[in-house]
């Protein structure tokens, strides 16, 4: 790549009442880009001095990216945000059953990206640094939760928000620099040796069900129920009808299929093999774009088969939510702090607390890492869990006593 450049002074040199110019130092390049068109990129100085020093590293850049650093000096970060929208961010498209571009989880991507542009906005891409994902994480960290009605309230009044959010902001970020980078638009990965994503800090959920808790959950899904709760500061007493079979066949799923809320809603009847004790996850619902196949417990089963859809076509469950159920059975359970994903942690952790290898309970979740499985889905706030395993313990140390010679010779 050829690049011509010239040094030139700006104003009128005869005019003695015309203002001097504060960067009145022209660096101009001209060159030919990839499509064989004549292209010139300008620079600024104060003085001629500064244009010659820096001459050399800009010419650089311009070889090293083929010309495009030209377009990326003008972009915004707003305009790559836009871009990324359009492009590799977009929704999902899946043929054959499977993903063949854009994102699924593209509302989520597009909060972390509205973030990111709310702290870098109109900044020139070619001026980010590497200390930017410092100063956007403490930025972040302050902010607290911008979700909803929360976004309206002052940053002070606002709930925390988890460094897991802005790990995952920040990794989106370095995934769009990087895009830019490869494209030519920036000349440098300036993410590379940052350590802003710091995801050892991240505290990782352990919350698991417990048997009391179990039995409470299940039970507030059968028979009538009273619930009392405050509305505009009225107390309010409400009789609920109730049976929810279908309420209890999801947690059932979750709970002793290990299936995520995405994962029950898309399942078909044709989905579940009652004979063998099977439910089928095609790889089109999944994160990993794998099918796989996990266990279908006898409960399970029975609660399926007594929902009044049961050997109908299509979905199992005909709705395409549950928030309102679900926190109502919370309510009535008596349980605090409890999500639905937290049936499929406990489902996790209760096949390890068995016996079965990580391995295996990997693959029944549908893990692609077994990082993933050890993280997260493994809690020792399981009284039960470790209570097992000092049994093991126990047990093994009594087996090396027994074991030990009678006398030492």
């Amino acid at each position: 790549m050829e690049i011509r450049h010239s040094i030139f002074r700006r104003g009128k040199k005869s005019s003695k009442t015309a203002k001097p110019y504060q960067r009145s130092w022209t660096l101009r390049f001209t060159f030919t880009d990839q499509h064989g068109a004549t292209k010139r990129k300008t620079y600024q100085f104060a003085t001629r001095n500064d244009a010659v020093d820096a001459r050399q590293r800009l010419e650089s850049d311009l070889k090293k990216t083929h010309g495009q650093s030209a377009v990326g000096d003008k972009m915004t970060f707003r305009d790559l945000a836009e871009y990324s929208k359009r492009t590799f961010y977009r929704p999902a498209e899946i043929v054959d059953g499977r993903k063949v571009a854009g994102i699924k989880s593209y509302k989520q991507t597009y909060s972390s990206i509205d973030s990111l542009v709310g702290y870098f906005g109109k900044r020139k891409l070619a001026s980010l640094t590497r200390s930017d994902l410092d100063g956007y994480k403490s930025w972040r960290l302050k902010q607290g939760d911008r979700r909803g009605a929360k976004g309206q309230l002052k940053p002070s009044e606002r709930n925390p928000v988890r460094l897991s959010t802005v790990n995952r902001d920040l990794a989106i970020f370095k995934h769009m620099v990087k895009f830019a980078h490869a494209e030519g638009w920036i000349s440098r990965d300036i993410t590379l040796g940052s350590k802003a994503i710091d995801a050892d800090a991240e505290t990782a959920r352990t919350r698991t069900l417990t048997a009391s808790e179990e039995g409470r959950l299940l039970a507030s899904c059968d028979g009538d129920r009273e619930i009392i709760y405050k509305r505009k500061g009225k107390t309010i007493c409400a009789n609920v009808e109730g049976f929810n079979r279908h309420l209890k066949a999801l947690i059932l799923l979750g709970l002793d299929s290990g299936l995520r809320r995405g994962e029950i809603l898309k399942l078909d009847w044709q989905d579940i093999d009652f004979d063998r004790g099977v439910v089928r996850v095609l790889g089109m619902h999944t994160k990993t774009q794998k099918t796989r196949f996990t266990t279908l417990s006898e409960r399970t089963r029975k609660e399926l088969v007594s929902l009044p859809n049961f050997g109908a076509e299509g979905k199992v469950f005909p709705f395409n939510d549950f928030k309102r159920s679900w926190r109502t059975a919370l309510k009535v359970a008596e349980i605090d702090g409890l999500t639905f994903h937290d049936l499929r942690r406990t489902f996790v952790t209760r096949l390890q607390a068995d016996g079965l290898s990580i391995g295996i309970a990997a693959e029944l979740a549908g893990h692609a890492r077994l990082e993933t499985t050890q993280k997260h889905y493994t809690s020792t706030d399981n009284v039960e869990m470790i209570l097992d395993a000092a049994k093991r313990i126990n047990a093994a140390n009594d087996a090396r006593v027994n074991n030990w010679p009678d006398t030492i010779e």
